[in-house]
């Protein structure tokens, strides 16, 4: 005789989500002009732009495991640089440790993105 054990799903992950749309780099005294941004898009891509100065705009993919998100630029888009944020209330938090950084405004752990746009807003 054989004993079938059924455990339900509690229905609640522990995996965040990731809103789409634009991320700013907040609180941050540079000496180049426009806001750093990271766009979101809900096909699993995103674009990262530091700054108007330079002609350089990362693209690639991203990926969420539990409330870390990570953004691996296309190696077809020249750098394949790959970098790490945490989640934190809807925004990103840059974790230095493992990251590639950035080449025009290199970012200083728990540098900080505030979600500012709707992905309707993008179009």
């Amino acid at each position: 005789m054989a004993l079938i054990l059924i455990v339900p799903a509690c229905g609640k992950s522990d995996e965040v989500l990731l809103k789409p749309g634009i991320y700013i780099l907040q609180d941050f005294k540079r000496e180049v002009p426009g806001d750093f941004t990271i766009t979101i898009y809900e096909d699993g891509t995103f674009q990262s732009y530091e700054t108007p100065v330079s002609s350089y705009i990362g693209m690639g993919h991203y990926s969420i495991e539990k409330d870390i998100v990570t953004l691996k630029e296309d190696a077809s888009g020249c750098t394949g640089d790959i970098n790490y944020y945490q989640m934190i209330d809807g925004n990103l938090s840059f974790i230095s440790k493992d990251s590639a950084n950035y080449h025009f405004v290199p970012l200083e752990d728990g540098a900080l993105f505030t979600w500012t746009a709707d992905a309707g807003d993008l179009y």
